[in-house]
């Protein structure tokens, strides 16, 4: 950017710093970043020569292990900038002291840099502080306001405990201009921060700074990574790509104010106590231009993985893509987000009462969780956790896998909080050491649509349970059950209601177009705990007036509330079952049923069907009416009575 004072020899324009000084390379522009284009770090060979080199006279930097270099640096970097050229930081015969103090707390940046090592493995800058006061800051690359600076091919370091005072790695001060910095192949250990922006500065701290990192390798030694404070209007934009964030030792790896930009990818999160991915707060200015993380690994080691800002108000909602979590507390959201493609594990927690993913606010904002797959190791109680008032969410194409008990869905408990379930599987491991629910739902409207259930429910509940944890149920409370199919369901029954002193889910509980496959005719399928009134379901194989019609399958599910029924397919049945059941012997779970052949289909002895004449087979020509009734102290179907 060129000079806001026109000074042209101090300062060069964006294109020249871009492109130019020296020819650093051929640029790579940044995804999601328009007009912000970066060019790779590098000298190409032969470019050494018209860059300023740290060891040459008259800066003399030794790199011997020994000597202070830290006013050899500071004269280099000044002599770059002034005359707009790279600054070359050649393999030193050991390493670079920086020893800082209090009269000489930075290495000032005050104009546009690119600062190039020989490469992270050889060039090492080892830097220190000299009698710190405490609570003063110190930093190795203080970049003022509104300039452009570059670092790669370097490895900074520094041994010293930081108790009582600050010393980070890079310090970009908010300015008035806008500023595209780049740190490209540097690895930092240590250090209170490595990358810190400032939320204040010159007139305010409003220009904007792009910090873009790629194929790094942070390990701070307290703090973060990465930290992005902001000024009330002012705006940060965050790239990393490519990179490993790790170590901090009580803090988190990235924290960023929320409205500030950030896209993520190809980068690993692992081991700190705190939060990998920090969303911090309320936004101060406006909304980001997005909030992204793509393909990010999140390892076991993270106390936490991510938390998103709070509020719903942050425009666009943030993305997290194609992420791998391998600890449980995997996200927590307190606004809008999308989750999409992440794979959520944990390796080494034996068990966990923290969420694999949960809402932590009452807000009304809206989570969509698609195309994911739940698969832990180790007990994590539960996988989703939405049991917070204001909450509305969908839930799509995802994956449920468990082998220990709790539930895998917790819903609800807030009375306006909805949540839709579409095309999921559920698979509970069948042996008995298995007890979890699919579906604990407390409050609010679920509706479960195309979705499949296998495995074993606890022997004292079902593979869902409704209960009413706060005594009051909302008045839109209510679970749909349309065209979902329970497999192989052992143990307990399939909906379990847990009834109490408030409302009753009585007349809540709806659906149809539902099947049941290997149903063992010992277990109800509707139990009601402590019911206050008579309680069936209204679970329908197609909403509307009788005759219905069903599919022919197997297993045909009926509900009671209904007497004749239409049949199409051309499959065979083996076995009819009631959708409700509350284990008491009430007659309207007995009686007839009549079924009509819109297409031949045929029933099959030997399930709870019961022939005339002992029959095998009964073929059911198009059209005619076969009527059964049921017997409900043998659980069977019996032809022409």
């Amino acid at each position: 950017m060129d000079d806001p004072q026109g000074n042209e020899q101090l300062s060069f324009s964006r294109r020249q710093f871009l492109h130019g000084a020296g020819a650093m390379t051929a640029g790579l522009v940044l995804r999601g970043a328009p007009g912000l284009g970066l060019g790779r770090v590098a000298l190409p060979r032969g470019q050494a020569q018209t860059a300023i080199d740290v060891t040459a006279a008259p800066y003399g930097a030794r790199g011997d292990g020994q000597t202070n270099d830290r006013a050899a640096f500071q004269a280099a970097i000044n002599a770059a900038i002034q005359q707009r050229r790279p600054l070359w930081i050649p393999r030193p015969a050991s390493f670079y002291r920086i020893e800082l103090d209090n009269a000489n707390p930075q290495l000032d940046v005050a104009g546009d840099l690119a600062v190039v090592g020989a490469g992270r493995e050889t060039t090492l800058l080892r830097v220190s502080v000299a009698a710190p006061q405490a609570g003063q800051s110190y930093h190795t690359f203080y970049i003022h306001n509104g300039v452009h600076f570059q670092a790669a091919e370097l490895r900074l370091e520094e041994t010293v405990d930081l108790n009582g005072y600050a010393l980070h790695g890079f310090y970009f001060e908010a300015g008035p201009a806008d500023h595209p910095c780049l740190i490209e192949a540097v690895d930092v250990d240590g250090f209170t921060h490595v990358a810190v922006a400032a939320s204040t500065g010159p007139e305010g701290g409003r220009g904007e700074l792009f910090l873009a990192i790629r194929d790094c390798d942070f390990k701070p030694q307290t703090e973060c990574c990465v930290a992005f404070w902001s000024a009330e209007d002012g705006h940060k934009r965050l790239h990393v790509y490519d990179s490993y964030f790790h170590g901090s030792r009580d803090n988190h790896l990235v924290y960023c104010h929320p409205h500030n930009t950030v896209h993520i990818e190809n980068t690993r999160f692992d081991d700190t106590p705190n939060w990998a991915f920090h969303l911090q707060g309320t936004a101060v200015s406006g909304d980001p231009e997005y909030q992204r993380l793509i393909g990010c690994w999140f390892g076991p080691h993270n106390g936490r993985s991510i938390i998103t800002h709070s509020g719903p108000t942050t425009n666009p909602r943030p993305e997290i893509i194609n992420c791998l979590f391998e600890s449980s507390n995997a996200i927590q959201i307190r606004s809008h987000v999308l989750i999409d493609g992440c794979y959520f594990t944990n390796a080494r927690d034996a068990t966990s009462n923290s969420a694999l993913v949960s809402t932590i606010e009452s807000e009304p904002f809206e989570v969509t969780l698609r195309n994911c797959i739940f698969a832990p190791k180790h007990d994590v109680l539960p996988y989703i956790d939405f049991r917070l008032d204001g909450v509305t969410a969908t839930i799509a194409n995802c994956q449920f896998y468990h082998q220990g008990s709790g539930a895998l869905l917790a819903l609800g408990r807030g009375l306006t909080n909805t949540t839709t379930i579409d095309n999921c599987l559920f698979y509970v491991r069948p042996d008995n050491a298995s007890q979890a629910i699919a579906l604990e739902i407390d409050n609010g409207r679920t509706t479960v649509t195309n979705c499949r259930f296998h495995g074993r429910a606890p022997g004292d509940r079902g593979v869902i349970l409704c209960k009413n944890t706060n005594g009051t149920l909302g008045n839109d409370a209510a679970l749909t059950l349309q065209g979902c199919t329970f497999q192989g369901i052992s143990g307990g029954s399939l909906l379990y209601v847990e009834e109490g002193a408030g409302n009753s889910w009585r007349g809540r509980i709806s659906g149809g177009n539902n099947r049941i496959v290997e149903w063992p005719n010992v277990r109800p399928m509707l139990v009601v705990a402590n019911a206050q009134a008579p309680f069936f379901a209204r679970l329908s194989p197609v909403p509307g007036p009788a005759p219905l019609a069903l599919a022919a399958a197997p297993t045909l599910v009926i509900s009671s509330n209904y007497d004749a029924y239409q049949v199409s397919g051309g499959g065979d049945v083996t076995a009819l079952h009631w959708w409700s059941d509350d284990g008491a012997a009430d007659p309207l779970f007995s009686g007839a049923i009549s079924l009509t052949a819109a297409s031949p289909f045929a029933l099959v002895g030997g399930g709870n069907i019961q022939l005339a004449g002992s029959a095998p087979r009964r073929d059911v020509a198009a059209g005619a009416t076969v009527r059964l009734s049921y017997d409900s102290a043998v659980g069977l179907w019996s032809e022409g009575q």
